[in-house]
């Protein structure tokens, strides 16, 4: 459970939207598709790629957070977009779901984020913009954070 506020922090850090991810492809406006994590000592490391647009996100961003046990809360996150495209920070809210949605076979917890963006640099902050809504569902396994599978993370 320890990997739950690096995905938390990823998830804000894109700046997801609601407390229900959008289905992959969903035109709700910018979006990852794709979400790992490793831990490091205390920290969690989130990469997030297959994002678009690319002119605003180029195309992945990550970035570092503390690691966290708890099983809802609330974080403060920066993404760090790929090739100098800048950054995106917001706050957002986890919590458990019930159930395991369409996670994988030996996934321990769904995670549900929610948030908003709180501003950003860059090329970045031209296209999310603060105020916009995160929103993510996240499967938590011994093997680190995903996303559920169908859906995306957006911003």
């Amino acid at each position: 459970m320890r990997k739950v506020g690096g995905v938390l922090l990823a998830a804000a850090m894109v700046l997801s939207v609601g407390l229900i991810a959008a289905p992959a492809g969903a035109a709700a406006g910018p979006q990852c598709g794709a979400l790992t994590s490793k831990v490091s000592g205390k920290n969690t490391v989130i990469t997030l790629s297959k994002c678009t647009p690319t002119t605003a996100t180029g195309g992945s961003g990550g970035g570092t957070f503390v690691s966290s046990t708890s099983k809802a809360g609330t974080l403060n996150v920066t993404v760090t977009w790929a090739t100098k495209h800048g950054t995106t920070k917001g706050n957002v809210k986890f919590a458990t779901a019930k159930g395991l949605g369409k996670c994988a076979k030996g996934a321990t917890s769904l995670f549900t984020i929610s948030g908003s963006v709180t501003g950003g640099t860059g090329t970045a902050v031209k296209t999310i913009k603060a105020g916009q809504k995160i929103v993510a569902s996240v499967c938590s396994a011994k093997a680190g954070l995903t996303l559920e599978p169908g859906t995306a993370l957006t911003l």
